[in-house]
């Protein structure tokens, strides 16, 4: 009791005595015990190690370093928000124009594009501090070349970009291939402005490939940019060399050989290819994963197809399909489903091999068409609704032989189809058109049209039916060629897309335009200079325009007739 109530004494005068005298309070406390000396004498060092502590604990967090990482991760952050948030927005958007929204959903949408705007303007500080704090450091450079160029402002991102990756030396890897990318996809007016894009996308993809000469992307990039250039060997090289990891280069493969003239080595590389893709199927994580699972199932069907191997498709094919009941669960309903897919469509190949395209369907005899209906039905077994195989059935229910036609119309009947997809429209209206029953095509074609108004084919047979029926109608005609003319690609074969120009030609010809008449048939006749209706039409448009034509015209077309002639 006596030592406790010394200890409070003690504690209740110290204070006392160093307010009154501190050295009168000291020297009672150092009187005291040698417990008191001790913490005096050790105070100086505990002071210091304070001091040190907060110096240390001051330097780490005003470390560039530690704050390049703490704005890293606020960037990292507010990026996955606007991510997160721009997702939202655009599925509310999705949910609002299918008609199932609330008015409120405006206002809500409202909310969110502010908050975006506020994650947007964190994002660029955020941005802007990494820069200050590490202008070394070139990803969060290259960073800002994204988020200039979200911004809708390309000129801005392309001097970011070229400094970062000058032509002269190497620079940041990612630049490199971003300008290597956009010079080989810009669009060129001449062939000097092609070859200069050309040359500067081998020279940023070459700088990307020196920090990393393995880089499946920037390796696969140079490829194409060397294909591009018609530079085929060396594109083969680095082909070969991709493809030893990964069999899906056979495609490529194999068009640069067609592009050599050795299509000889095809076997080889098929061959190569469908015994890495079945190992890659033996492989239990392939397999449990749906996409890498789907990719090799098509790599070994398509190689196997161009092996022409069609018996061990459909033998391996049914095998797998028997393997995913309908009645599983989703992940096996969809691998059942693509398995079909890929049957029919090697049904298709298989049908397609029997008849090539420069052999129509009245060339082939009974016997053929026989066995091509039979392929054509297990495909429609298969994916009934794979548009090609309805129209191949279309086309066989048209047939001369009478068996042939009962047969098809027993598969698949269009004229009870409710929905038939424009494939089979067109086939219908190409059928009618052949009978003359012009006014019937007219109604198939365009019932085609509108479900696929894009279609340079559909457009084209429009056209000319518009030209032939009894009630002609040369002005939409022409509006229709016009607008398949307009379809149709770049690199499109020139005598397929002379027939083109022959409709364009024939529907000026007959609203008496005739000079533009004359300029479209010009550029059909320099595909098929042999083309009779062709240099008839050319000939009379002259002639309207009381011209003499030229003599190499008229020259062909009495050569042509005179051959006709002939028994």
């Amino acid at each position: 009791m006596d030592y406790l109530l010394f200890l409070l004494r003690r504690a209740v005068m110290f204070p006392l005595g160093i307010l009154t005298s501190p050295t009168q309070g000291l020297r009672s406390v150092w009187s005291e015990s040698h417990r008191n000396k001790a913490l005096l004498l050790g105070m100086p060092a505990l002071l210091v190690a304070l001091l040190a502590l907060g110096v240390v604990s001051y330097c780490q967090l005003s470390n560039p370093k530690n704050l390049e990482d703490r704005y890293k991760l606020k960037y990292d952050k507010v990026t996955a928000s606007i991510r997160q948030l721009t997702g939202e927005i655009i599925r509310q958007r999705q949910v609002r124009a299918s008609g199932d929204s609330a008015e409120a959903d405006l206002t809500l949408e409202e909310q969110k594009l502010e908050e975006l705007r506020e994650l947007k303007q964190a994002q660029k500080i955020y941005l802007d501090k990494l820069i200050t704090i590490a202008p070394d450091n070139n990803a969060h450079r290259f960073e800002l070349v994204k988020l200039v160029a979200n911004q809708n402002d390309p000129s801005h991102a392309l001097s970011l970009l070229n400094e970062l990756a000058p032509e002269d030396s190497p620079g940041y890897p990612r630049a490199h291939f971003q300008l290597a990318n956009r010079y080989f996809t810009a669009p060129a007016r001449t062939r000097m402005e092609l070859v200069g894009n050309l040359d500067l996308a081998l020279l940023h993809i070459n700088h990307a490939l020196t920090r990393d000469d393995e880089d499946p992307s920037a390796k696969r990039l140079k490829a194409q940019i060397l294909v591009k250039s018609e530079r085929y060997t060396e594109a083969y090289e680095i082909y070969e060399k991709l493809f030893e990891s990964n069999p899906n280069y056979y495609r490529q493969l194999t068009k640069l050989n067609e592009l050599l003239k050795r299509e000889e080595r095809d076997e080889s590389v098929l061959e190569d290819a469908l015994l890495k893709f079945q190992q890659l199927s033996n492989d239990q994580e392939n397999r449990d994963d749906s996409r890498r699972w789907e990719v090799i199932q098509t790599g070994i069907t398509q190689t196997q197809s161009m092996l022409k191997q069609w018996n061990a498709i459909e033998d391996r094919l049914t095998e797998e399909i028997a393997k995913f009941p309908a009645d599983g669960d989703p992940d096996t309903k969809a691998r059942r489903t693509r398995l079909k897919e890929l049957l029919a469509a090697s049904y298709i190949a298989w049908a397609e091999e029997l008849t090539p395209n420069s052999i129509t369907l009245e060339e082939v005899d009974q016997p053929t068409q026989m066995r091509l209906l039979e392929i054509y039905r297990k495909a429609f077994f298969n994916n009934p609704k794979n548009s090609r195989v309805l129209e191949a059935l279309t086309r066989l229910t048209l047939s001369e032989f009478p068996n042939v036609a009962s047969a098809a119309l027993e598969v698949y009947d269009p004229n009870s189809d409710d929905d038939p997809p424009a494939a089979v429209l067109n086939q219908q209206g190409n059928e009618a058109l052949l009978s003359k029953r012009f006014a019937e095509a007219i109604k198939y074609y365009e019932r085609a049209r509108n479900k696929t108004p894009n279609s340079a084919a559909i457009l084209n047979n429009l056209a000319y039916s518009y030209l032939v029926a009894k009630e002609n109608n040369a002005e939409l005609a022409l509006q229709r060629i016009n607008e398949a003319l307009r379809s149709l690609p770049q690199d499109l074969d020139p005598e397929e897309r002379s027939k083109f120009l022959h409709t364009k030609g024939t529907a000026l010809k007959q609203l008496n335009r005739q000079q533009e008449a004359i300029s479209s048939f010009e550029k059909a006749i320099q595909a098929r200079p042999d083309h009779e209706d062709t240099l008839r039409s050319l000939i009379e448009c002259y002639r309207a325009l009381d011209l003499e034509p030229p003599e190499q015209y008229i020259r062909r077309f009495e050569a042509i007739r005179q051959e006709a002639l002939q028994p």
